[in-house]
């Protein structure tokens, strides 16, 4: 599965490459952490989720 986590900064912005609906969740945490805004998680298909979107859905669902 590939998929980009992505945040808009001041300076522009920062994608990030991951296979795993895991590492994906987790990077868009760091983001967030690190003060990033409108953290993205994209999948192939082009869809954009929120963090909390997509940990409901592919990481944790049911939870």
């Amino acid at each position: 599965m590939q998929l980009v986590v992505t945040a808009h900064t001041l300076e522009g912005h920062l994608s990030y490459q991951r296979t795993t609906p895991e590492a994906a969740l987790e990077k868009a945490h760091e983001l967030n952490a690190d003060g990033h805004e409108s953290v993205v998680i994209t999948d192939i298909t082009g869809r954009d989720y929120a963090p909390a979107e997509f940990d409901s859905l592919f990481v944790n669902p049911g939870s």
